[in-house]
């Protein structure tokens, strides 16, 4: 069990990097305490040096002069030898290397020496005991090396805390992502402590989830509402099959071209729905940005308008168009053709007899007010859902798509969509913000 604690604890990559990360410091710590130790090795050797060499000058200057030998300093041992002997007195013998400085190890006890030929021929020898430097290097040794270990210690034991207070934190979005996986997507991921990166990658994930919930309720209201609009003309399809199949097969009648004429037009409903449910999905995939321009809202409103006012006005209705400074956005032009149309025929349909469909441009906003019976205040989010209708209207001959393909171009568009009440408090205003100018 212990082995199995360890071999996760390992594979925590907040564990891990905290490792990498002491090894690598313990690396550079290293190779930096070496440098050191060199480098004030080198300088207490030239220092040691200096002071042999002052000591050499002294020397030469007494013999030049046939003075007696100046007094060794602390530590240091001080012998000429010349061809009528050897003055002075070192701990060990002459050595025969020739002039320089060097280490020199006698029995355990360290002397830098430096060996120096006079003019004359005498050699002077001068040495000074490194024991001192030595236990000072050893000093330094052992507090670098305590420093590490000490520092090593302090990080792991600090970076294995922030390791674990990071597991944690990882460890409840995983368990949050868990429990979206076995399909509680009401599950909310809360971190405590302060917010980070991993703060905002929990809300990004929830916010994700919410927009999936919203997706799988969108999706199960929908599959109930094709359920329901494609009940009926499936019914009605059957019934004319089943009754020219029974008028044939029992009384011998052919099948008459009326019969056949009314199962066709409820296929072609039924053609019609998915259709229609196909360049929704196709919109709300973002594929129309392919085909983005730049598209002047004035003259696309006047070539609509140019189009829909004779159908208007064959139904005992009027257009009225009001154009305002006009702003060119960035869209797709059939789509934002398709908006209009979408926006009008929803006017006409459900406007009331004789009104007047006013259609506005000002700058970016585009508007569409009818004098119908208008959309209650509760059903106006769900009116943009696909294949929502309200019950008093769900038999009418459309698909029920018309403001859901309203509201997917809008989305494409970056543009706000919103629906309020007509002028007067009658009937309804659809209005649709573009940003005006703005590539996408």
């Amino acid at each position: 069990m212990f082995s199995n604690r360890v071999k996760r604890l390992g594979q925590q990559s907040a564990v891990r990097l905290t490792l990498s990360l002491m090894l690598v410091f313990a690396v550079v710590t290293a190779l930096a305490g070496v440098a050191t130790y060199v480098l004030v090795q080198q300088e207490m050797n030239r220092m040691v040096d200096a002071r042999l060499n002052a000591q050499a000058d002294q020397v030469a200057q007494a013999l030049t002069r046939q003075a007696a030998l100046p007094d060794p300093g602390f530590g240091q041992h001080i012998a000429v030898q010349t061809g009528g002997g050897v003055q002075g007195a070192l701990p060990f013998a002459m050595p025969t290397r020739g002039d320089g400085a060097y280490l020199f190890d006698r029995r355990g006890a360290d002397y830098r020496v430096l060996v120096r030929t006079t003019g004359a021929g005498d050699r002077i020898v001068v040495a000074e005991t490194v024991e001192r430097q030595d236990e000072l290097l050893d000093t330094l040794i052992g507090g670098l090396q305590v420093s590490l270990l000490g520092v090593l210690a302090a990080g792991i034991l600090a970076g294995l805390w922030f390791a674990a207070r990071a597991q944690r934190r990882v460890d409840l979005i995983s368990a949050g992502l868990s429990d979206v996986a076995q399909g509680r997507l009401d599950k909310q991921i809360t971190l405590p402590g302060r917010r980070d990166d991993l703060s905002l990658l929990a809300d990004r994930i929830n916010a994700t989830t919410g927009r999936l919930a919203k997706s799988m309720e969108q999706m199960r209201v929908q599959s109930s509402n094709i359920a329901h609009d494609l009940r009926t003309p499936l019914a009605r399809l059957r019934a004319h099959v089943e009754t020219s199949l029974t008028e044939l097969v029992d009384h011998d009648r052919a099948v008459d071209a009326d019969t056949l004429g009314a199962a066709l037009d409820q296929i072609d409903h039924i053609v019609g729905t998915f259709n229609a449910l196909l360049r929704l999905a196709r919109v709300e995939s973002g594929a129309g940005k392919a085909a983005f321009e730049d598209v002047d809202l004035g003259r696309l409103t006047h070539e609509v308008a140019e189009t829909f006012a004779p159908v208007i006005e064959d139904a005992g209705q009027r257009l009225s168009v009001e154009v305002s400074a006009p702003a060119v956005v960035r869209g797709d032009r059939d789509l934002l053709v398709q908006l209009l149309a979408n926006l009008i025929q929803n006017a006409l349909r459900y406007g009331a007899a004789g009104q007047v469909v006013r259609l506005t441009v000002h700058g970016a906003v585009v508007a569409v007010v009818d004098q119908g019976p208008g959309i209650p205040l509760d059903a106006r989010d769900k009116v943009l859902e696909p294949l929502y209708q309200i019950e008093d209207t769900r038999q009418g001959t459309g698909y029920g798509l018309g403001l859901s393909m309203v509201a997917a171009i809008s989305a494409l568009h970056d543009a706000t969509l919103s629906l309020t009440d007509g002028d007067g408090g009658r009937g309804l205003a659809v209005t649709v913000r573009f940003p005006a100018l703005t590539k996408l």
